[in-house]
């Protein structure tokens, strides 16, 4: 299926809104949750999302690898990018929850 330019405009604003939701439904679940177990429920809630992020990440690696398309290097560049970015972005919220609650 080949998406046509207009599309991916329609999926991006799709996924801006889902974010804005996203963000949305969180802040509010979370203004009922005592300040001490709210970096909790992040560290849990990130923990579902790498788990997430990197089964699609897997998925998506497969396919390029059996892809033959000649745009392959492109979209093997693209998305790694993508990781690398999503990488960083755990990163930075790792240490943070860390600052937030030192272990022990």
């Amino acid at each position: 299926m080949d998406l046509q330019p207009h599309d991916y405009l329609k999926l991006l604003g799709q996924l801006a809104r889902e974010y804005h939701e996203k963000y949305k439904d969180l802040e509010s679940a979370l203004q009922s949750t005592p300040d001490e177990e709210v970096m909790g429920h992040l560290v849990f809630l990130s923990q579902q999302t790498t788990d997430r992020f990197r089964a699609a990440q897997q998925s998506m690696f497969a396919l390029l690898t059996v892809s033959s398309e000649t745009g392959k290097d492109k979209e093997m560049a693209a998305l790694t990018t993508m990781c690398r970015c999503f990488d960083e972005i755990r990163i930075l919220f790792q240490i943070l929850a860390q600052r937030q609650n030192p272990p022990g």
